[in-house]
């Protein structure tokens, strides 16, 4: 199976493209389905932006692993409370939002580590991460796994990031940075204005930041001519989906298309 086994990791390191697929309404494994079915690399598991319970994410990473696709849980805020509870659930990795300085960004790092890296409590018989896994090798592969194999990914979203791009994309340990482009533009002043001069710069020079200190970089969004843009100048992950978004899309669509037709009887 996909989950915890380090795969998600080595596609990173290769800059492999990586589409993502959001989950933030759906409760049902469908959505997790889909995803797989259809073709996608990860699937994104969201908590900032949703009202998705322990449970329901527990049982989306489940079948993540058992349908041998990768995810990774967007946390809602960098608590020591919130990032142990999600690791324990053991995704392949997770992705930490509105990342602002080099300092916050260390902080955070030590919750995600184990002592004497870290402060992350180890939950060696209790949790789905040494309870369900059954690791081969007990508490130590556990603790190797989060060490070595588990991806972290931040968020660049805000105007206070640029300012120390290369300070937090140096920090040990950071594996992906995904642009936000809702957070960011509006951080620089330009809400929604993503194909101004002054915004593509601002991502284009994120860009040239993750590959000088070797983290991937990604963005948000899936318009098909602005995923090809964005690849074209670097970018290899891509927040390409959502569940609710496509589902109000394809429903607007189609009913758009039996009025029109309708219209013409």
């Amino acid at each position: 199976m996909y989950g915890c086994t380090g795969q998600l990791k080595r596609r990173v390191k290769n800059r492999d493209l990586l589409l993502h697929g959001c989950i933030m309404d759906c409760r049902s494994g469908s959505a997790v389905e889909m995803y797989k079915e259809v073709g996608f690399d990860v699937v994104l598991i969201d908590r900032e932006h949703t009202a998705l319970n322990n449970e329901t994410i527990l049982e989306h990473i489940r079948l993540c692993r058992a349908m041998d696709i990768p995810c990774m849980v967007r946390v809602a805020e960098p608590s020591y409370a919130e990032i142990n509870r999600v690791m324990d659930q053991a995704p392949d990795g997770i992705y930490i939002p509105r990342i602002r300085s080099r300092e916050e960004l260390e902080g955070v790092m030590q919750l995600l580590k184990f002592p004497p890296h870290g402060v992350k409590g180890l939950g060696g018989s209790t949790c789905p991460a040494g309870k369900y896994l059954g690791w081969p090798g007990g508490v130590k592969n556990q603790v190797d796994f989060y060490t070595n194999q588990f991806v972290v990914g931040i968020q660049i979203e805000t105007g206070p990031a640029l300012d120390d791009l290369d300070g937090i994309l140096s920090v040990p340990g950071v594996d992906i940075a995904i642009v936000g482009n809702d957070d960011l533009s509006l951080g620089m002043g330009i809400l929604g204005e993503w194909e101004s001069d002054s915004y593509i710069e601002a991502v284009k020079r994120v860009i040239a930041v993750c590959n000088r200190h070797g983290v991937y970089p990604g963005i948000a969004g899936g318009d098909p001519a602005k995923v090809r843009f964005w690849y074209d100048q670097g970018m290899r992950g891509f927040w390409a989906a959502c569940d609710i978004v496509n589902m109000w899309l394809y429903t607007k669509q189609s009913h758009t298309a039996i009025m029109e037709a309708l219209n013409k009887r």
